[in-house]
């Protein structure tokens, strides 16, 4: 007699529901990476740090279907994005972007602060008359919009220091008081060392080194601060760029007796 159909037999397979359980488990994981690249992807578009035919076409793609109302600051901080990134040809686009969003998206909530862009790509391309009459036009924009807070004055501040631009000296420090605003509610150390270590530079060229001396040592203190103030982002506004010219001069001054 044949042998039959062992249901009881050891080594027949079972159905192996907690493999079907893992596979589910693993395409649910993929599921969830791919939509976060996506997601990333999405998020990434208007920060770009290169410029090249498939990254201008990938940026222009997304902000045709982006609000109208929110491409003035999608171009602004992919101009930024780019300004940063020091190269010339990168900051050439950064303006042109600029340029794009004064003019076919122009926002009066984004006006200051895509002029004070502006203002800072002329002046890392040499063009510093241009610089200066852009950066005149974005503290008019601040003045006509009260509300928005960027921080031209202080760019503005930067400017004037690194240029030795000597006639704006009192025309810094009057800006700075004017909006001195910015500092109100949370301050962040990073705005407390740009407010007080610009009019310590100011003043000590303005021959003021008493109060040069005491806004110095502010803004040191500052920029020696570990945390923002806000738990859940509590690196957000420090200092981070100690140890340019910017910052010696700074320290120089604070020691002086």
């Amino acid at each position: 007699m044949g042998q039959g159909y062992d249901r009881s037999a050891s080594h027949l397979a079972q159905p192996k529901f907690r493999d079907f359980a893992t596979c589910w488990s693993q395409l649910a994981v993929a599921l969830t990476l791919m939509s976060f690249r996506e997601f990333m992807k999405n998020r990434e578009w208007f920060r770009k740090t290169t410029w090249t035919e498939s990254d201008r076409e990938d940026f222009f793609a997304h902000l045709e279907r982006s609000r109208k109302t929110s491409r003035a600051q999608y171009l602004r901080i992919q101009a930024l994005y780019l300004y940063e990134t020091k190269s010339l040809n990168e900051i050439e686009v950064a303006l042109e972007l600029c340029n794009l969003a004064l003019v076919d998206y122009s926002e009066q909530v984004e006006l200051a602060s895509v002029l004070g862009q502006k203002a800072m790509c002329f002046n890392k391309l040499g063009k510093l008359q241009e610089a200066e009459e852009t950066f005149f036009l974005a503290i008019g924009a601040m003045r006509a919009f009260r509300h928005m807070r960027p921080q031209v004055p202080f760019s503005f501040g930067l400017f004037v220091i690194e240029h030795k631009i000597s006639r704006l000296y009192q025309e810094v420090l009057m800006i700075l008081d004017e909006f001195e605003s910015i500092t109100d509610g949370i301050v962040f150390p990073s705005t407390v060392y740009y407010f007080c270590g610009i009019k310590a530079i100011i003043l000590y060229r303005e021959n003021y080194p008493k109060e040069a001396r005491l806004y110095a040592t502010e803004a040191i203190k500052a920029s020696e601060k570990q945390y923002s103030g806000l738990s859940r982002h509590p690196k957000f506004g420090l200092v981070t760029t100690r140890g340019d010219a910017f910052y010696k001069e700074l320290t120089e001054i604070a020691e002086l007796c």
